[in-house]
């Protein structure tokens, strides 16, 4: 009995603080993408994106709105343990620069 109490109370905490490694790691790098950075900058920086959004096929799990405008590619980069509710987005323009960049998150 003990160790069946003691997995209900150990995996929900190391679920939540696998959780929240990931958003610290991935919000320290995301701060490191700077305006105006290579798609191979911010692939290093990030790692490979979850989804790579086009003007052609918007990914709306997170924006309501699709890279338009000077946008041609938009990355996403997902926190796949918050169950969809943070994500971290670079946009770029036509010759593969950073223009924009997002934290998305739920409350």
């Amino acid at each position: 009995m003990k160790v069946i109490i003691w997995f209900c109370i150990t995996i929900p905490v190391l679920y939540v603080a696998a959780c929240s490694y990931v958003s610290t790691s991935k919000s320290n790098a995301y701060e490191s993408v700077n305006i105006g950075d290579s798609e191979e900058e911010v692939v290093r920086i990030l790692g490979n994106p979850s989804v790579r959004e086009t003007s052609d096929a918007p990914f709306i799990r997170y924006s309501s709105k699709p890279c338009q405008g000077e946008c041609r590619q938009r990355l996403w980069f997902e926190n796949r343990l918050s169950l969809n509710i943070e994500a971290w987005s670079i946009e770029l323009d036509s010759s593969n620069r950073v223009i924009h960049k997002a934290h998305w998150h739920s409350p």
